[in-house]
């Protein structure tokens, strides 16, 4: 089966040049070309061979292909070439369509490419390889080899790259067959340690805690999601019930990260970013278009406890702590009231006699229990507490309608739920939110601008 696989794209091609041929007999030569176009196309194609081959030899690392295919559905991949003079070129990846038990696994495949002259100059990729054939087999990637899909389109890919110019000393081409842009750019180190260098910088600027992101041009302002896995990444005016959603697809870069087309915002052109020397943010290739984590919105959503430092506590906050800590006690001894922080927990109502389940936000008491079945049991006592994001890095506290958890009413012959109440009202009024690390933050400061005290929340730990 693989052998016949391997013979196909060759029978293909045989058979067109036989059309070709049949073609030729019935019109002169000068019917069929024009000789000088041909002899441009060839021309370029010389160049094209001479520059590919040229950074695959005499001690050069080769090329990264970076390479999407058409069927939206699927991340952009890193593929490394490294061509010769005789029609030879080495490619190699470690993606997860690799087929044999390689999956994800480093993988270089060597096969034949050419230089074809057709409507205009055409690398093409003539034999199978393992490394790129793969996204043009018609075949579903997920059922490989064996179940025919999209009409026999696979995954939408091409092997044959029509060439659309030079930027600077990257090579710029789309797919024949299904026009997606396909960038050749010159590697600079071994393709191993590509890989790691990539992967370490997805790593520093994404992670599983967070997945959305700011698109920012002055005052304008766009959500980014789906960054993660680079497949769907959406584009869209607002987090909640968006207007409108644009989808792209991305890949990693040694400093970024770059999408399968160009979009803008506020006219401000952009398809690839990059990591700013200080670490604080992405840029888009002039420098207009920002990405940032949307960290004020994970606060505002409370998708996580979030304490609060008790060094940045006034002095009314820290008697009211001290007030806490002999409040639980007096339910049990042994608890320990262990910080305090904000959260969103989950509530039933009942609204028109319909009972509902909401999430509330709120100030919460996280106190230890004794230990009970060997363990350490914890409660969460807790009052309501309006958090909101008026703003782009701007976060308010406000009072909320009277909600509280089930869990205070163990503690309701005490006076916790009155000092709660209180400690929230000394956090009522509008900050604005710093964080210590722009992608992977352990606190966020916030700064009163109306109302409030400065405070400084911990962040969790990040999840990868």
């Amino acid at each position: 089966m693989t052998m016949i696989r391997k013979n196909i794209y060759g029978t293909l091609l045989t058979l067109l040049a036989g059309s070709l041929l049949t073609t030729a007999c019935m019109f002169s030569q000068e019917d069929l070309f024009d000789e000088p176009a041909a002899n441009r196309i060839n021309s370029v194609n010389d160049d094209l061979q001479q520059r590919l081959v040229a950074q695959s030899t005499g001690g050069n690392k080769g090329w990264v292909i970076q390479y999407f295919v058409a069927d939206g559905e699927h991340e952009g991949f890193n593929i490394f070439a490294r061509f010769d003079a005789n029609g030879k070129v080495t490619l190699a990846s470690d993606h997860r369509y690799l087929r044999n038990g390689r999956a994800n696994t480093y993988t270089e495949h060597t096969s034949l490419y050419k230089m074809l002259a057709e409507e205009g100059p055409v690398l093409s990729f003539i034999t199978w390889n393992d490394v790129l054939t793969v996204f043009a087999d018609p075949v579903d990637p997920d059922q490989a080899p064996d179940a025919l899909v999209k009409d026999g389109e696979g995954m939408y890919g091409d092997y044959n790259f029509v060439f659309n110019g030079y930027e600077g000393d990257n090579i710029l081409f789309r797919g024949e067959r299904h026009g997606t842009g396909v960038r050749f750019i010159p590697c600079d180190r071994s393709w191993k340690k590509y890989i790691a260098d990539v992967a370490a910088l997805k790593k520093k600027i994404v992670n599983n805690t967070i997945q959305t992101f700011y698109l920012v041009n002055g005052t304008d302002t766009m959500y980014y999601q789906g960054l993660y896995d680079g497949i769907s990444v959406q584009h869209i005016d607002r987090p909640e019930d968006p207007l409108y959603i644009t989808s792209f697809n991305s890949l990693f870069t040694l400093d970024g990260f770059r999408l399968n087309r160009a979009d803008t915002l506020s006219g401000a052109r952009f398809q690839q970013f990059h990591l700013t020397a200080d670490n604080t943010h992405l840029l888009s290739e002039d420098g207009k278009v920002k990405v940032i984590p949307t960290w004020d919105l994970y606060v505002s959503d409370c998708a996580t406890m979030l304490g609060l430092n008790r060094e940045y506590f006034t002095a009314e906050q820290a008697a009211l702590y001290q007030q806490m800590e002999a409040e639980v006690k007096k339910v049990n001894s042994n608890f320990v009231l262990d910080s305090i922080g904000i959260v969103r927990t989950l509530e039933t109502v009942t609204i028109s006699g319909v009972p509902v389940k909401v999430k509330y936000p709120g100030l919460v008491a996280c106190v230890h229990g004794p230990k009970k079945m060997g363990r350490v049991p914890l409660y969460y006592p807790y009052v309501n507490m309006g958090i909101y994001k008026p703003a782009y890095g701007v976060l308010k506290f406000e009072e909320s309608a009277e909600e509280t958890s089930t869990t205070m009413s163990m503690f309701a012959a005490t006076d916790l739920k009155t000092m709660l109440k209180q400690f929230a009202a000394t956090l009522y009024g509008t900050y604005d939110m710093t964080i210590d690390n722009t992608f992977r933050p352990t606190r966020a400061t916030l700064t009163p601008t109306e109302g409030g005290v400065t405070q400084q929340l911990v962040m969790p730990a990040i999840k990868d």
